[in-house]
């Protein structure tokens, strides 16, 4: 299995903050008018007590921003010290995102839908997958802040879609790195779900995966969102760690 800290590592390069700085132990990120929290907030890639003494330059970091402090504890299991310690400050515990893994091979195989679909994949968005982008993730962003997100992308991508009439009526995204593989976006319209969109997808993902070396995929998905845990643990993925946020009152 990877390791949990080099999946974080991978996650923020395959997810990149528009501006990012490492200091202290900590990598800084903020990303202008997105407010989602991955892309605005301090995510530990130091050990141990040090990581508490350097939580007034992340405070200094946002502040001069005008940005709310947010820190991503990750791992949560390898950071117990930083969490009581941002508890003790007063930092408010907020989210609950579970990451897993899973081999490649058998994500390609599980996922491998029962009746066949059209998937639809670029290494660069289409202005369908990013109008479906748009529509289909209520991230907040607005098209112009989106279209810059997957311009600062700069690992092998694939851009993957299902259409229906003339739209794409699910997506996902899928950033490579050496030896794995990021799952993004995925995202289906509610009246075509539980129709193999998400399945489909995450198969043609896989294999596009598997061809530039990825053997492992991991990806994100709340804990509370049961219905696409389901569907990942059906197809082979399993826990490998959680996060979730502090922030600052």
């Amino acid at each position: 299995m990877i390791d949990t800290r080099l999946i974080e590592r991978h996650a923020a390069r395959a997810w990149p903050a528009e501006e990012v700085r490492e200091e202290d132990g900590w990598l800084l990120r903020h990303t202008p008018g997105v407010p989602r929290r991955r892309s605005n907030s301090a995510l530990p890639v130091g050990r141990g007590d040090a990581l508490l003494s350097g939580i007034e330059r992340v405070e200094g970091y946002y502040a001069a921003h005008g940005l709310p402090v947010a820190v991503q504890v990750s791992p949560a299991e390898e950071h117990s010290v930083l969490d009581a310690g941002l508890d003790a400050r007063g930092y408010r515990k907020d989210g609950g995102v579970l990451v897993c893994t899973a081999p490649a091979a058998a994500v390609a195989d599980a996922a491998r839908p029962a009746t066949p679909l059209d998937v639809t994949l670029a290494e660069h968005p289409t202005r369908a997958w990013l109008d479906a982008y748009a529509e289909l993730e209520p991230s907040g962003s607005g098209r112009a802040e989106a279209e810059r997100l997957f311009r600062r992308i700069t690992g092998p991508a694939a851009h993957l879609g299902v259409e229906r009439d003339g739209r794409l009526v699910g997506i996902g995204l899928v950033v490579a790195a050496p030896g794995c593989a990021g799952v993004f976006c995925m995202a289906t319209d509610p009246a075509h779900r539980r129709q193999g969109v998400a399945g489909a997808i995450l198969h043609v993902g896989a294999r596009w995966a598997q061809a530039r070396g990825a053997e492992t995929l991991y990806l994100q998905v709340t804990a509370e969102n049961t219905t696409a845990r389901r569907l990942y643990e059906r197809i082979g993925f399993e826990v490998s760690h959680s996060y979730h946020y502090r922030l600052k009152p």
